[in-house]
């Protein structure tokens, strides 16, 4: 996550956990301090969980680049351990269930208990949850904002005797934006799909022509076309393409990075 992202996140938790704290009444037995610091714990472990379920997720392709879709899966997925976790918090505490008796521990009457405290916290933790991805879902709008201070430089046409990758069969479907050293293999993006490929990055880069793209990376590529904006990230050079992915940019490189990202 970016800087100020992780920013966001800690003052959204803190900020939820003093209004909880401050307007829960105090029917737990404890003053204000514990109980803002049981809130506070609580929000961490639920907004930890949903966090890394979205990390997760988002190496998925499928999901990856679908905002609502991500979303709602790393909602869904959170929601049960969320549930186990803070349900072991309370009863550590002394607090189970949070003033909800609970039933036997045994068969069916248990596996009741517990979905109806999956019920009881789902609408809880679908704030929580919309509250800290607020960013990523009005994302669209400022990177359409920052598309248009850094327009797409326009792709140079290869013709069609010299293939794009001719070592690829079968031939690449549509215009390539990237490619990965992964040990062995490369691997392949292209507009409409992604490959993993056997042989070296060095002579997969060696095919492309400089009009094309360039080398941003010791282990990645990019097409001119695909570059959309650079950003710092922890003192490193990033830079953003038109696919949503982010790829490392080396010191020796970012000039040349800066110069293709000129209107």
């Amino acid at each position: 996550m970016k800087r100020e992202e992780t920013l966001y996140l800690s003052v959204v938790i803190l900020l939820v956990g003093g209004l909880v704290a401050s307007t829960n009444p105090s029917s737990l037995g404890v003053d204000r301090l514990h109980l803002f610091l049981y809130w506070l714990t609580r929000f961490v472990i639920e907004g930890g969980l949903f966090i890394a379920f979205r990390s997760l997720l988002e190496t998925v392709e499928a999901v990856r680049h679908r905002p609502i879709v991500l979303f709602l899966t790393a909602f869904a997925t959170s929601l049960v351990p969320f549930v186990l976790a803070t349900t072991a918090l309370d009863i550590v505490l002394g607090f189970p269930e949070l003033g909800i008796e609970p039933g036997p521990i045994d068969g069916v009457p248990f596996i009741r208990e517990f979905l109806l405290e999956v019920v009881y916290l789902g609408d809880d933790h679908l704030f929580l949850c919309l509250i800290l991805s607020l960013p990523r879902l009005l994302g669209p709008g400022r990177n359409a904002a920052a598309e248009a201070d850094h327009p797409p430089v326009a792709a140079t046409p290869v013709p069609e005797s010299q293939p794009i990758l001719p070592m690829l069969d079968p031939p690449l479907d549509g215009e390539i934006i990237r490619l990965e050293a992964q040990e062995h293999y490369v691997i392949v993006v292209s507009t409409h799909e992604q490959r993993m490929v056997l042989g070296r990055f060095s002579d997969f880069a060696a095919t492309l022509p400089p009009s094309l793209g360039l080398k941003v990376h010791r282990s990645h590529w990019v097409a001119c076309f695909a570059a959309r904006e650079a950003f710092e990230e922890n003192r490193n050079m990033k830079l953003r393409l038109s696919n949503g992915d982010v790829v490392p940019v080396s010191r020796r490189h970012r000039q040349e990075v800066m110069e293709m990202l000129k209107p």
